[in-house]
């Protein structure tokens, strides 16, 4: 099984340790156990028969033997008490690598034989003391072969000790490396996920530590990636959007200079032709008194054209602020009214308002007068002769609202021409002949009101005529 780069780096650098000490451990036990193991021996055996030595002087020579049968025992050593005259008096039966020693054996020939039979031993002759015999010694001597032959016997298992520990290291630093980078392997997969934009899935490491704090902390980093991507997204497609809507009012806005040049240049040909004509006293020019009249009724038109124009350009300006305040709504419309009544009475036209003396709304007066009277005065030259024109405002308390319908009867529209109505410079009229149409800006003017007013509005046919109907917010 093929092993990932992290895994592979701990199970190595995690079995070079492992053997490095197994092979540490085997030589200081090689090397050292054997002058640690005599070392410890010696000092025991000194220790030993000090303390013998010590408490002797309080026993007699009988009543100490108990002390040397221990010492031997415990000590695997061989220990014997002889006088002055070098007669052993004290040496039990000892079997000592073959060699039997007699009580009757000379401590000279006894020592004799055993240091030419053992080449690592302990030897030590020393004073001692009973209370029924004084002036005698005691000699103690120890092996220490059994150390060499453990020594030997390392040797000679140190090929299992090395497939045993060869096969547990391996084995352990393999479990070891796998246990600890398989959650690392897992939050580095998710990571990459994650730098490939991929946020379906959220890494999970439950192990109360680091990893389960990082693990975490890439899935926040995650969700915060995701939300501002999506933010981002958001802001682009709105950007998108912003930069298409500036890019048609930019277009608009050209088509609407291009069109007031227009609607400008023709006035202005025509008084130029009317000028020149009395200028040159050509044919009906020559009275000039009519023309100079013409002129001047064009120049109006001109001037009402500019005024609706700059009207317009102060809507659209970024610093444009609405003056809002509470406007009586019978007074608005009682004003509207009064202005538009000669026009109204010249086409014989009645106009009906059904208008609550205490309704209130919050708005800028000024223009919202100005739209209701476009409004009203192209349903008065619009209609036929003797017709009615309705204005009926509604209060809905429940809404917050009122609703205003502005109904002129005996006329109808196309239904595919009541939106571009709203367009600049738009008339039904095709001819553009001053004399039966506006400007062609009252109902755009009207549309750029309510959008700064954020008033709701909208004209259709009806069985009685034409109704437009506005919803203020109150």
């Amino acid at each position: 099984m093929k092993m990932k780069k992290i895994t592979y780096k701990l199970f190595m650098i995690t079995s070079l340790i492992l053997l490095s000490f197994a092979v540490l451990i085997y030589l200081i036990l090689y090397f050292f156990l054997p002058t640690f193991y005599e070392q410890y021996k010696t000092n025991q055996l000194q220790s030993g028969i000090e303390k013998i030595i010590h408490n002797s002087k309080d026993l007699q020579l009988h009543n100490a033997t108990p002390l040397f049968e221990d010492y031997i025992k415990n000590n695997n050593a061989f220990i014997f008490l002889q006088n002055k005259e070098g007669t052993i008096i004290y040496s039990p039966t000892f079997m000592m690598q073959g060699i039997t020693q007699s009580p009757n054996l000379t401590a000279k020939a006894a020592l004799i034989k055993n240091e030419e039979t053992l080449t690592n031993a302990f030897s030590v002759t020393l004073p001692i003391e009973f209370l029924d015999e004084d002036n005698l010694t005691v000699t103690v001597l120890a092996t220490f072969q059994p150390i060499d032959e453990a020594s030997q016997v390392l040797v000679r298992f140190l090929p299992y000790i090395s497939i045993i520990v060869v096969c547990i290291g391996l084995g352990s630093a393999y479990l070891y490396s796998r246990f600890i980078t398989k959650p690392l392997i897992y939050i580095n997969e998710g990571a990459q996920k994650m730098a490939n934009l991929d946020f379906s899935e959220h890494i999970v490491v439950r192990s109360n530590d680091e990893l389960e704090e990082l693990s975490n902390s890439l899935n926040e980093m995650s969700n915060n990636l995701q939300q501002t991507m999506i933010d981002l997204q958001i802001a682009n497609e709105q950007l998108k959007d912003d930069i298409e809507r500036e890019r048609k009012i930019e277009t608009k806005r050209r088509e609407f200079f291009a069109t007031i040049a227009h609607e400008l240049k023709t006035p202005l040909t025509v008084m130029k032709g009317y000028i020149e004509g009395m200028i040159y006293h050509i044919g009906p020019y020559q009275d000039r008194d009519v023309y100079l009249e013409k002129n001047h009724k064009i120049i109006e038109r001109m001037e009402q054209l500019v005024r609706e124009i700059l009207s317009m350009s102060k809507l659209e300006q970024d610093t444009f602020k609405l003056q809002l305040e509470e406007v009586k709504v019978l007074e608005l419309f009682d004003s509207v009214t009064k202005d538009l009544g000669f026009f109204a009475s010249e086409k014989d036209i009645q106009i009906i308002k059904q208008i609550s003396p205490f309704m209130y709304i919050r708005t800028d007066r000024d223009l919202l007068e100005k739209a209701f009277k476009n409004i009203i005065h192209n349903a008065i030259m619009y209609s036929p002769q003797g017709e009615t024109v309705l204005i009926e405002v509604t209060e809905f308390p429940k809404e917050n609202q009122v609703q205003i319908k502005v109904i002129n009867t005996g006329v109808k529209i196309k239904e595919e021409e009541i939106q571009q109505l709203f367009e600049p410079f738009y008339r039904i009229e095709k001819s553009r002949n001053r004399d039966t149409g506006g400007s062609g800006l009252g109902l755009y003017i009207v549309k750029q009101v309510f959008e700064s007013l954020s008033i709701i509005y909208s004209m259709k046919n009806t069985e009685e005529g034409i109704q437009f109907i506005v919803t203020i917010p109150k």
